[in-house]
């Protein structure tokens, strides 16, 4: 029996080939390979993710012609079309359709892979050969024995979790052209001001947005209020800690009394020990990785943003190195084989030593989260790689592949153990408080040091009296809640349910990308123009903008996914809900307009804040940094207007500014990424230094590479 099995990415498409057995290449176009295995009569057709897209149908296509209510009313207003190079997948689709008996979907094991696989891919598959058989391979990693044991288990397929996506993708469709031609055209008048030609709006990217716009404003709008602090600086055994004034903060309107407080005891030398209270506390080991807690945890870890911290994982995937990375399970089935992962670590560097303990102590059952939801197991390593690895394509993916596999071997360990001591200690009898916690037992920390609090110097108190090395009296203000990081907007998009697992690293990207959002020292700010945006929809759409909508959309689709709601009962009531807000958005039209005509645009500003900023000067004045512009050409000019002057950049590749300055002229090094022949690389160049060779024609002048006196190590210029 001839057999077609239908791969999400390419990279999927060849480890399921090699893993059923010999592989012949049939190349179909410069994008599309077919895997053949001649002896079991098997042909793997790899995807390009999704090949079908919503649009408008033609009647609908232009903005001025058409009604943007009618988009929501009239099912015929979109249409599912083939994306731009979909042509030879489409070809492909039905020519192996035609000669096959057996069709095998075998895309992403989630609900947008069985959304490519049963309703971008089959349909086509379908059309030329009604009577094929379906089943799905359902891969939670591509190792070779688990694609071999799941071809000889195919499932029936996961309908419902492919409607799933498709609903998703017809509501995001209807809700996002509808809603962004009514508010471009609304709001035209002041986006060319912006120099915008239109505003997107999206139901979890505006939701999120509005989010982010809340806490600016609880930063704008917050009033410092000042308040005092009472410590002491104590010294026991050579060891200095600080004791805090039971009263800590004084209000403002107790300053007199704290000054009185601070003046009758600041000359004191001794502190007295009233009381010295010790516990033990124990800490347990966390639970198993599912998709949001490891995207919290890179991010927060390594500074990264959450959309690269996904792709990477994606990437470790796609090399057979972890396990599927989109998964809601932070609980292992009771069947999961621990001990073949483990026995791989014994005889790592970096984990060996901790790996043996764990085999020789037995320790072989890791700790359980909340949810099994019977897609994948937790995202787990599958293999034991060392930091010179060659199937790490760069650093920053070895990086990824430590924290997850050191946070997979923690699951396994002992409970780490802290002394807490609390000491009462009394100065001129004012009382004063001392917090000392020191760890004693490491036990899981010892492998996973990223997830240590930080411990104070261990201090045995004995004595009745501590000397005191000074005490301080401390003016302070209370400080505004801090800007989002992708950290804390990950935590925030899963308690609002905006998004999916997937998705909320895109959908920040998408904000980012519009102009919407921007990043600064890793805080996301929102622009002039997202806060205008949402400066008119919250006075007429505030039900839209509240991410309670969205959430409540989220949990229709699970009903979906549950086969306890069809899809067209789903799409049909949310196009009832979304027209009731839509044409309450109409209703408000002229109070909107009249707001617009005094709206004021700071358009600088704007512009201004978007701006990346060297650390170093610009090299012609000295006195200012220059700004990094990416528009249409990218360049470094200097951000005083007086000097001007500006340095070219290479024309290809990805752009990273390092903290680090070159040892030679004193400006910052540049990092480029780059792709040649379909294979990644980076190189490391100081913008100034190439320049100057650039103008006096010194082949490599620049080029860190070509430096004789200094070298790149670990993003920093050092002496050779």
């Amino acid at each position: 029996m001839t057999t077609l099995i239908i791969s999400e990415k390419n990279k999927a498409g060849r480890a399921i080939a090699e893993a059923l057995g010999s592989v012949k290449k049939i190349k179909k176009s410069r994008s599309l390979n077919i895997y053949t295995v001649p002896s079991r009569d098997i042909y793997v057709l790899p995807l390009r993710g999704h090949i079908m897209e919503y649009q408008n149908t033609e009647k609908f296509k232009s903005w001025s012609k058409s009604d943007p209510r009618k988009i929501i009313t009239n099912p015929d207003s979109i249409e599912k079309v083939p994306k731009k190079y979909a042509y030879p997948y489409i070809k492909a689709l039905k020519e192996y359709g035609k000669r096959c008996n057996k069709c095998i979907i075998g895309t992403d094991a989630d609900n947008e892979g069985c959304n490519i696989g049963l309703f971008d891919a089959l349909p086509f598959i379908k059309e030329v050969n009604k009577n094929i058989s379906i089943s799905q391979l359902w891969l939670s990693s591509l190792e070779k024995n688990e694609i071999q044991s799941k071809y000889q288990n195919p499932i029936r397929p996961k309908w419902s979790w492919g409607e799933t996506a498709e609903a998703r993708a017809i509501i995001d469709a209807v809700i996002g052209f509808s809603a962004t031609r009514e508010v471009t055209n609304t709001l035209k008048p002041l986006l060319s001001k912006f120099k915008r030609y239109f505003v997107s709006i999206g139901r979890v990217q505006t939701s999120l947005l509005y989010l982010i716009y809340l806490r600016e404003k609880q930063i704008e709008d917050f009033n410092p209020e000042p308040y005092f602090t009472i410590d002491a600086i104590l010294i026991y055994k050579q060891n200095r800690f600080k004791a805090y004034h039971k009263e800590n903060p004084f209000k403002k309107d107790e300053e007199k009394i704290a000054r009185t407080i601070f003046n009758k005891i600041k000359g004191e030398k001794i502190a007295k020990v009233i009381q010295n209270l010790k516990d033990i506390n124990k800490r347990y080991p966390p639970n198993p990785l599912n998709t949001s807690k490891a995207l919290v945890l890179l991010t927060k870890n390594l500074g990264i943003s959450a959309s690269l911290a996904f792709k990477i994982m994606n990437q470790l995937y796609l090399n057979k190195i972890i396990t599927y990375p989109r998964t809601d399970s932070d609980v292992y089935k009771e069947t999961y084989d621990h001990i073949s992962k483990l026995q791989k670590f014994r005889t790592s560097k970096e984990y060996g030593n901790y790996a043996k303990e764990l085999l020789k102590k037995n320790r072989l059952t890791p700790t359980k989260g909340r949810k099994d939801a019977g897609d994948h197991p937790p995202i787990t390593p599958l293999k034991s790689l060392g930091k010179n690895s060659n199937e790490f394509k760069n650093s920053l993916e070895w990086k990824v592949y430590d924290i997850l596999a050191r946070h997979y071997l923690s699951l396994f360990g002992e409970k780490a153990l802290e002394s807490k001591t609390t000491l009462k200690l009394e100065i001129e009898d004012e009382i004063f408080i001392s917090r000392l916690v020191n760890l004693i037992s490491p036990g899981f920390l010892e492998i996973a040091p990223f997830l240590r609090r930080k411990y104070d110097s261990t201090i045995d108190v004995t004595d009745k009296n501590i000397p005191i090395d000074s005490i301080k009296f401390n003016e302070k203000e209370t400080k505004p809640p801090p800007a989002y990081t992708d950290t804390t907007l990950l935590k925030l998009m899963e308690k609002h349910n905006l998004g999916t697992k997937s998705t909320r690293p895109v959908i920040m990207n998408i904000l980012e990308d519009r102009d919407l959002i921007y990043k600064s020292k890793r805080r996301y700010k929102i622009t002039d123009l997202g806060k205008f945006l949402i400066d008119q929809l919250k006075e007429v759409w505030l039900p839209f903008l509240k991410p309670e909508f969205t959430g409540k959309l989220e949990r229709l689709l699970e009903e979906i996914q549950n086969n306890n709601k069809n899809l067209d009962e789903v799409i049909n009531k949310v196009r009832k809900e979304f027209l009731d807000l839509f044409d309450k958005f109409r209703a408000n039209k002229k109070k909107l307009i009249s707001k617009i005509n005094t709206y004021q645009v700071n358009s600088k500003k704007h512009q201004k804040k978007n701006y990346q900023l060297t650390t170093s000067n610009c090299p012609y004045c000295n006195s200012n940094p220059m700004k990094l512009i990416r528009a249409k050409k990218r360049f470094l000019v200097c951000s005083d207007k007086t000097c001007n002057k500006y340095l070219s950049l290479p024309k290809k590749g990805r752009l990273y500014m390092l903290k680090s300055t070159c040892s030679i002229c004193g400006f910052n090094i540049f990092k480029v990424y780059r792709r040649k022949n379909g294979k990644k690389f980076h190189y490391y160049f100081c913008p100034y230094c190439w320049n100057v060779g650039l103008e006096r024609n010194i082949s490599g002048k620049g080029f860190c590479s070509s430096c004789k006196d200094y070298e790149i190590k670990n993003n920093q210029c050092q002496k050779k």
